[in-house]
This record gives structure tokens, sequence and C-alpha cells, in this order.
């Protein structure tokens, strides 16, 4: 999180420098959209000059998307069996999107380039023993091998789960279309955003699986670093105060 404000901070601070060198009029509003077919969006916009603007907001990966992540990797070429880890454990995923924006062209630069960092962290829940022993020829079950505690397996509630986030730089190139309305835009973008950082924790109630949550934490980071390219079609509409 500490990175995510320094980042923020830092491209707010080098817009405001171009704000000051330009001092053009700016105009700033809400964004809402769909990175299609990867998340929806709802965040803030300013375009602090003729060539330069930032954003930032929310994210959420929820129906029908859940299951893009695990999609897409599993097109580039991951072992299914490691990413099917993931496939069940969310029904919702929530993160942050902050970038900035370069404007060209003629007729009101209208065309741009977008750079982005964006953090996400997927919903905890229960995933099947089975998943991971699958993964990894493994038997958690073993109670001799995976001890049992500090509760009875009668009394768990969460017998398995794992806590997943990842970070990924964004790049964009867009189009800025007008519509009738003057305080109102849509946005169509071609977008790639890639991992960068991930970290994924196994956990049980009843059982002790620190060496099994390691070996998740291992597999799942060198999936999604290799093989970890979202690629979407992004469409935001923009509501405009001048």
């Amino acid at each position: 999180m500490k990175k995510i404000v320094l980042l923020f901070f830092w491209l707010s601070l080098t817009l405001l420098i171009f704000q000051k060198a330009e001092a053009q009029k700016s105009n700033q509003g809400i964004r809402i959209g769909l990175k299609l077919p990867y998340s929806y969006d709802f965040g803030y916009y300013q375009r602090v000059s003729p060539r330069f603007g930032y954003h930032f907001g929310a994210q959420f990966i929820t129906i029908p998307f859940a299951k893009y992540p695990i999609n897409a990797m599993n097109f580039w070429g991951a072992d299914p069996e490691i990413t099917a880890i993931l496939e069940y454990p969310f029904t919702l995923g929530t993160g942050l999107d902050i970038g900035a924006q370069y404007h060209f062209g003629t007729d009101s630069r209208r065309y741009y380039f977008s750079l982005s960092f964006q953090w996400m962290t997927l919903l905890r829940k229960d995933i099947d023993d089975e998943v991971i022993n699958e993964a990894f020829d493994i038997d958690i079950t073993n109670s001799g091998k995976y001890p049992i505690g500090p509760i009875s397996k009668s009394q768990s509630t969460r017998p398995l789960t794992i806590s997943s986030n990842y970070s990924n730089l964004g790049i964009a190139f867009g189009k800025i279309i007008p519509l009738q309305s003057h305080d109102r835009e849509l946005k169509i973008e071609i977008a790639l955003a890639k991992t960068l950082f991930s970290h994924f924790r196994l956990q049980s109630d009843y059982r002790y699986l620190s060496t099994v949550s390691d070996m998740t934490n291992d597999a799942l980071q060198k999936t999604f670093w290799k093989y970890g390219w979202f690629p979407t079609i992004n469409v935001y509409y923009l509501f405009i105060k001048g």
C-alpha cells in the first residue's frame, strides 16, 4: 500500500508541475466504465492541460468477469492445475487503479497514451483440499505430515482458505469521442496489463500448513509473473465539470 501512495503522490506532483508550466484551463469529472472482459471501474479524472491528464479510482472483478484472470493465463500456457487454486476461491475482486495520460494529435488532442498502476485483492473463500493435492501431488489430509491444531476439525469454520493480491502495470492507447452534451465524453482504449508483483497466503484454522502455503505462493507468483498478461478493451463514460 505504501508503494501505491508514493506512486500516486509522484504522479500528482508531476502533473501539477505540468499544469503550472502550461497554464491551461483544466477539466475534471467522474469516470465510470468497463475493462472488457476484466473489471468494472469507477473513479475520478482530471485533464490538467491540453496534453496531460490523470485518473484514480476503484476497480471490481465479479460476474461475469470473475474467471477472466484465470482464463487469460491458461490461454498463454499456464498450468491449469496451478491456476485452479484461484478458479473458485472468490466471487469478487477489488482494487485501485491510478494512472496518467499523454494526449496528442489535432482536434483538441483526442488521442492519448495511458500508463497506470493497478492493484487487486481477491476475496478470501474456502477451497477444496483436493485442488491443492492435485496441484502439488501431496495429501494435506495427512495429519501425520500436516499436524492438526490449534482447534479440532469438528470446530473448523475455515478449513482451507487463500488470500490473494497482485499488482499490474497497464498501458493503453485511447481515443476521446465527444458527445452532444458538452459535459459528457466517451473514451475507448486498447489496453494491456502485466503483473509485476503478487502474493498468496494459504491458511487453515485447524491445520499447520505453512510449508504448503509457501509452496502455493511460490507456484502462483511464478505463474502470474510468466503468464499474467491481460489484454482488454476499455470503455469509459465521463461526466465532466469544466
